[in-house]
C-alpha cells in the first residue's frame, strides 16, 4: 500500500478554513460535504488535519507539551494524559483527535442546517445542554438547559424567544420549539406567523404577537398574551381556543397557587411561573440571627387594597411599577437584636436569598436596583406582619411619591444591591457604617429593615422580584451577620 500524498499548502489552508467555518457555525453545505468526504476518505488530509486539531488543543491545555514524556515525573501528571497509537497524549489532545475519528457521527450533527442563533446569554449557567452555549452560536435542531440567568434565541425565521431560567428547551426547527419545562417569552413578527411552541399536552401558535408559556413536565400550562393573538391547543380538548392582548389559559391550575386564591383573575395580572425546588447558602461565618429568632418578623405590603399578606408566605415580595398603582409592593422586615444590646457592634451584613418569582415575565424587567432603608423611627418597630398593610405600614402612607419611597422623616438609606435581569437565584446584600450606625443607635432591641425596588417594568406583566422569609422551608430566610467587640475574642467567630 503506497504512502499518502503530502498536502500543498494550498490544500492545508483550505482543510484549516473549512474546519473552522464548520466550528463556527458558517460552514456551507457544499463545505460541509467536502470536508466530510476529504476526512473519510483522504489518509493524508485526515492525518495532517488531526494533528493541527492536536496542536490547537495542546495549546488550550495550558501549557502541555506536544509529546508527553513516556514516563511522567508525578502521578497526577499520569493521569493527564492518554495512550493513543503507542504515543502518550493529553486528555485535550486526545479529545481533538476524538472528534476525527468519530467523524461519522460528528459530522451527521454537523450537517444538521442552523434554525437560530444565540443571540444574548445575560448571567447564564447552563446544564446538559447539547447545543453551544456561548452568545453568538450558531444553533441546529437539539436542546438547551438554562440553569441561571436569561438567554435570547432569535430563529432563522425572524421569531425571538427568551428563556427565563430555569429553563429546558428543544429547538425543534426554524419555525418551532418545545419546552420540556419552565418559562419562555416569544416575540414573533409579521414574516413568522405560524410559529409553534409546544408544551407537555399543549401546543401555542403565534399569529404575529407578544406572549409567554409556563409549564412543567405534568402538562400543567400557562399561556398569557402579552399583545396580539396566539391559539392554543390542548391534547385534551378538541377545539382550539384563540387569545388575545391580556387574556390567558390556565391548564392544571398554576392560577391557583396564587396568594389569594378567591381573588379575581382581573386582580393578578402577574403570570405565574413554573419553578423547581431551590438550593441555599447559608453564609459565611459571622454570628448571625434571622427573622425566625425572637421578635424577628418578615411580610410584605401591596398597593391593591384586595391583597394582603398574612405573615406566613414563604416570599417576599418587592416591584415598583408606574404602569398600575395597584401593584405597587415594598417589603418590610424586623430582626431582634436584644441579645447584642451590651455590646459595640463593628460590622454588619444583610443578606437576602433571592427566589425564583412565579410572578411576572423577567424579559421585561431591565437589571433591577433595590434599596434598603433603616427605620428610624422606634415607635414604629412594633408592627405586627398578620396585619402589615398599606394602609398600616410604618414609615408609610398614601402620597404618591411613598408608593415606592418610604417617609424620608424616618427612614435612612442603608445601601443599594442590583439583581441582574434575569437572576433566579442568589445572595445580595449591603453592608457598610450606615447599617453599623443603625445597630448601635438602637434602644428597644429591635430594627426594622425595609426593601423597595427603584427599577420600573419596561411593560406590563413584568417580574415580581421574590426573596426568601422565614417560613421558607426550601431557602435561607433574612441574615443579619454581626462582627461585635466581643465576639472578636472568642474563638472561631471574625
Amino acid at each position: 500500500m503506497s504512502a499518502p500524498q503530502p498536502l500543498t499548502p494550498s490544500d492545508q489552508w483550505r482543510l484549516l478554513e473549512q474546519w473552522e467555518h464548520l466550528r463556527n457555525g458558517s460552514a456551507s453545505e457544499s463545505e460541509i460535504k467536502e470536508l466530510n468526504e476529504r476526512i473519510q476518505n483522504d489518509a493524508a488530509a485526515r492525518h495532517w488535519l488531526a494533528q493541527a486539531v492536536l496542536l490547537e488543543a495542546e495549546l488550550r491545555f495550558d501549557g502541555e507539551s506536544l509529546l508527553a514524556d513516556p514516563t511522567p515525573a508525578t502521578p497526577a501528571a499520569a493521569k493527564t494524559a492518554t495512550r493513543w497509537g503507542g504515543l502518550k497524549w493529553s486528555h485535550a489532545a486526545a479529545a481533538g483527535i476524538a472528534a476525527l475519528v468519530t467523524w461519522g457521527a460528528w459530522s451527521g450533527i454537523q450537517n444538521k442546517p442552523t434554525v437560530a442563533t444565540l443571540t444574548k446569554a445575560q448571567s447564564c449557567k447552563w446544564g446538559n445542554s447539547a447545543l453551544p452555549t456561548l452568545e453568538g452560536s450558531a444553533l441546529t435542531a437539539g436542546s438547551l438547559d438554562l440553569v441561571e440567568g436569561m438567554a435570547t434565541l432569535r430563529f432563522k425565521s425572524g421569531a425571538e424567544v427568551v428563556m427565563e431560567a430555569p429553563v429546558s428547551l428543544e429547538i425543534v426547527s426554524a419555525m418551532e420549539c418545545r419546552i420540556k419545562r419552565g418559562t419562555v417569552v416569544a416575540e414573533v413578527p409579521p414574516a413568522a406567523q405560524g410559529f409553534t411552541i409546544q408544551a407537555p399536552q399543549t401546543k401555542v401558535i403565534d399569529w404575529g404577537t407578544r406572549f409567554g408559556v409556563s409549564a412543567s413536565e405534568d402538562g400543567k400550562c400557562l399561556v398569557h398574551v402579552i399583545s396580539g393573538l396566539v391559539e392554543v391547543e390542548r391534547k385534551d380538548t378538541s377545539e382550539p381556543k384563540k387569545l388575545r392582548t391580556g387574556q390567558r389559559a390556565d391548564y392544571g391550575g398554576m392560577l391557583n397557587a396564587q396568594l389569594n386564591p378567591d381573588v379575581p383573575e382581573s386582580e393578578q395580572p402577574e403570570p405565574d411561573r413554573w419553578l423547581p425546588g431551590p438550593i441555599s447558602d447559608m453564609g459565611d461565618g459571622w454570628q448571625m440571627l434571622t427573622t425566625a429568632f425572637g421578635k424577628g418578623r418578615d411580610s410584605w405590603i401591596q398597593s391593591n387594597p384586595s391583597i394582603q399578606a398574612t405573615g406566613s408566605e414563604s416570599y417576599l415580595r418587592v416591584k415598583h411599577t408606574t404602569l398600575d398603582t395597584k401593584l405597587e409592593r415594598k417589603s418590610y422586615v424586623a430582626f431582634d437584636i436584644s441579645r447584642f444590646s451590651d455590646r459595640e457592634i463593628l460590622d454588619a451584613e444583610f443578606v437576602l436569598h433571592l427566589e425564583p418569582s412565579e410572578l411576572g415575565f423577567a424579559s421585561l424587567v431591565p437589571d433591577a436596583e433595590f434599596t434598603v432603608y433603616g427605620l428610624t423611627d422606634e415607635t414604629q418597630d412594633e408592627w405586627d406582619e398578620e396585619e402589615l398593610a398599606w394602609r398600616n405600614a410604618p414609615a408609610h402612607d398614601n402620597a404618591p411619591e411613598h408608593h415606592t419611597l418610604p417617609v424620608a422623616a424616618a427612614t435612612r438609606a442603608m445601601g443599594t444591591f442590583t439583581v441582574p435581569q434575569g437572576s433566579t437565584r442568589g445572595s445580595f446584600s449591603i453592608e457598610g457604617a450606615e447599617l453599623v450606625h443603625l445597630l448601635n443607635a438602637d434602644t428597644n432591641g429591635i430594627i426594622t429593615l425595609i426593601i423597595i425596588r427603584k427599577t420600573d417594568e419596561s411593560s406590563r406583566n413584568g417580574l415580581v422580584h421574590t426573596f426568601a422569609t422565614k417560613e421558607n422551608a426550601r431557602n435561607a430566610p433574612p441574615i443579619l451577620r454581626l462582627k461585635t467587640k466581643a465576639s472578636t475574642q472568642s474563638k472561631g467567630i471574625r
